[in-house]
């Protein structure tokens, strides 16, 4: 039996870490307890130990882990506080899950990269498309089929108008396509300024393939979609945020694999934070190291912050 402890409890969390643990402790009771909650307003940290089952509440995160001794945090923070609390934890010798980026600029992901290589602290990094049932078993399909040659990435979204886009939420999709087809040599850049900037990406990977990535933050629509193609297969990948998430795989002109999820299927199982929940606990059961970690996601925010305009 593992102890997690759960810090912050925003909006974000309410929609994904806090339903994706609730549900996996009552999956998995002989395995793990969710014995804490802390967020600075204790109305939240008290709503979120009611709603989600949550032992206890606090509004101190020391305090907290001090007394209740956890054997891991899922630490959901904004993006300002990721790095300190995520060292401070790492300091502690806490196994953690935080969000990303990694870090608001470079500099801050090396720092924070640097405190992992130092303490040896196991952690992971909530990139969830990589633990989205379609889009892991479309890349699991394709690389049974041969040699990746291009992909395709597009991230449509109605009325996001922030300056770090890009940066902030981009980083999922340019952390998938990395996922799916190994890391990037380099880039070119094409931008829209006919109003809100659009933004198309020319992807070069070390691997031969190459790629594209299309960023429309208000085209009127919310839409992600991840296409793979390779000699004599296609897959398309409609997922999170799609009218009509799909998976679909073609090979020699056949269409030979298409699912839509089960509609009783709760968003937190069908965008990866399900999943996510199972990597980080049965980590801490097994005493292994978890996956991905700061190493493997830091080139993906990297390329996120070079590409944000």
């Amino acid at each position: 039996m593992v102890k997690v402890a759960l810090i912050g409890a925003g909006n974000h969390c309410r929609i994904n870490h806090a339903p994706a643990l609730s549900q996996y402790a009552k999956d998995h009771a002989d395995k793990v307890e969710l014995i804490a909650v802390c967020d600075l307003e204790q109305n939240k940290a008290d709503g979120f130990a009611k709603e989600y089952g949550f032992k206890t509440a606090y509004t101190n995160h020391r305090e907290m882990i001090e007394k209740e001794q956890p054997d891991g945090c899922v630490c959901v923070m904004p993006i300002p506080l990721i790095v300190p609390l995520a060292k401070e934890l790492m300091e502690m010798g806490m196994p953690v899950t935080i969000e990303k980026p990694p870090g608001a600029s470079v500099e801050e992901g090396r720092e924070l990269l640097a405190a992992a290589e130092k303490t040896g602290t196991p952690h992971m990094v909530s990139v969830n498309r990589r633990f989205q049932p379609f889009i892991a078993e479309g890349r699991e399909w394709a690389l049974s089929q041969g040699a990746i040659r291009f992909v395709r990435g597009s991230m449509l979204r109605h009325n996001r108008r922030e300056d770090v886009f890009v940066s902030g939420t981009g980083i999922h999709s340019l952390d998938a396509l990395r996922f799916i087809a190994g890391d990037v040599s380099r880039t070119e850049t094409f931008t829209q300024n006919d109003g809100t900037p659009w933004h198309h990406f020319i992807l070069h990977f070390e691997s031969g393939a190459l790629g594209t990535f299309d960023v429309l933050t208000t085209d009127g629509c919310a839409e992600e979609r991840y296409e793979i193609y390779g000699e004599g297969y296609r897959v398309n990948m409609a997922v999170e945020n799609s009218g009509e998430p799909r998976l679909q795989c073609w090979k020699d002109n056949e269409l030979v694999v298409d699912k839509t999820p089960d509609p009783s299927e709760p968003n937190f199982v069908r965008i990866g934070p399900y999943a996510e929940t199972h990597e980080f606990v049965t980590a801490l059961i097994e005493k292994r190291a978890m996956w991905p970690t700061i190493a493997d996601v830091f080139p993906s925010m990297a390329l996120a912050l070079e590409l944000n305009p």
